[in-house]
């Protein structure tokens, strides 16, 4: 009895996917599409298109009317979506044809008012990274303050509310509970080889994210070094300047502008040496605002909550175009940032994680071998062998991976490590 129930429940639904993907359904639903359509009903008329061309793919009608009917649908982030797969078809005909040009229509709508902007530069790699938006405002911790004279913190805050006068979401708090921050913002002694032979690497500050193993942004980390290579205190002017600058990265920004009128802008080691920072206090540009703006309308691939979706947000590859695209902006930015920055190890770092999303490997491994003699403090010491573990597991080179994950885990014995080395000893069994 149960077998015969179980073979007549097959055959119901045999018949079901025969009749949806049959002629008679491809055309049933094309006119019902089209009839919607005829009447302005768009949204309404997407469904009935999508099952037209479920019965039939190649449907030329139902094709070059379902890439209409989204081109006047409202511009949600599904309608984004559904329009750039059309425009990137593997049926190369006039519907594929004309979702190019209604995309590039779309995209230019999208980006009223925000188009002069520098959103390339602002992902990581493929990845969009920032806040949840109904995260704000973030929670601040200072570690130790009265390491440094109190300016230091005074203009940090200063930049902070710059930030926040200049936008209409971006908000601070600052807190006493260090486990609870999003943005950790601690003080330490420049390294003691910051001078060799008269050349200095002159840095004020960097910005570090801390990600799970999941894509979940745990916090960041900024650091300010207590003095300069000559063993000066730094300048209000030049903590606040650069303040500002490594904000724009804790907000998610996390590359750099190409024009030296942006406070994203990357200058020169040798600018340092020369007070370009002393100069005058720096000012968010319209460029800056535009892009944090665009980048908090990005649907995200790293937050600090999951799943993060809207039908609001904006579909990425749409705005910045597929992901070698991308990629090879992001390989061309960080190499420029080596040139700028030829001593610094962090520049070596981000350009072997391009190198090893495009899966050049050798590549990514020669980047990380200059990173790492290039490295002066335990956090870059960790993230080269951390690095290295992931692309030599990607090359199944596990004995040489489990080496590198474990001298990592010595430095800095945190989830992602442990994660790591879990992986390569499964894969090892």
């Amino acid at each position: 009895m149960r077998r015969r129930f179980l073979l007549f429940l097959f055959l119901i639904v045999l018949v079901f996917a025969l009749f949806y993907k049959s002629p008679f359904s491809a055309m049933y639903n094309y006119n019902k599409a089209k009839a919607l359509y005829t009447q302005g009903q768009y949204e309404q008329a997407i469904p009935y298109f999508e099952r037209s061309l479920f019965a039939d793919p190649r449907g030329i009608l139902a094709r070059f009317y379902y890439v209409l009917t989204l081109s006047k649908a409202k511009p949600v982030y599904s309608v984004q979506k559904k329009l750039y797969d059309m425009a990137n078809s593997k049926i190369n005909d006039e519907a594929s044809k004309y979702a190019k040009v209604q995309l590039m229509y779309m995209k230019y709508n999208l980006l009223d008012g925000i188009e002069n902007n520098y959103i390339y530069n602002a992902s990581m790699g493929n990845d969009i990274l920032r806040w949840d938006i109904k995260s704000f405002p973030l929670k601040v911790y200072f570690d130790n303050p009265t390491l440094v004279p109190d300016y230091y913190v005074s203009s940090i805050k200063n930049a902070m509310i710059q930030w926040t006068n200049h936008t209409n979401f971006v908000k601070f708090s600052i807190i006493n509970e260090p486990s609870q921050a999003d943005i950790y913002i601690s003080f330490k002694d420049i390294q003691k080889d910051a001078c060799e032979n008269g050349v200095c690497k002159y840095a004020v500050a960097y910005t570090e994210p801390e990600i799970s193993k999941d894509k979940i942004l745990k916090k960041m980390n900024l650091t300010f070094y207590k003095t300069n290579p000559r063993g000066e205190n730094f300048s209000a002017r030049e903590v606040f300047n650069t303040a500002l600058h490594e904000l724009g990265h804790t907000l998610g920004i996390m590359g750099h502008s190409e024009n030296p009128n942006d406070v994203m802008y990357s200058i020169k080691e040798s600018d340092y040496m020369l007070d370009f920072f002393k100069s005058e206090d720096q000012a968010l540009s319209a460029r800056d605002l535009k892009t944090l703006v665009l980048l908090y309308r990005i649907e995200p691939t790293i937050s600090n909550t999951k799943n993060q979706h809207s039908e609001t947000f904006y579909y990425a590859p749409l705005v910045l175009g597929n992901d070698d695209l991308r990629l090879q902006k992001k390989l061309d930015e960080y190499r420029k940032y080596i040139q700028l920055y030829p001593h610094m190890a962090s520049g070596y770092i981000n350009l072997a994680s391009v190198y090893g999303d495009l899966g050049d490997f050798d590549s990514a491994l020669k980047a990380l071998n200059d990173a790492e003699a290039r490295a002066n403090t335990t956090d870059e010491r960790y993230l080269v062998l951390y690095n290295k573990a992931i692309t030599y597991y990607n090359k199944q080179e596990i004995t040489k991976a489990l080496e590198c994950a474990q001298k990592a885990q010595s430095i800095k014995d945190d989830n992602n490590v442990r994660d790591l080395i879990s992986d390569i000893e499964n894969l090892n069994k």
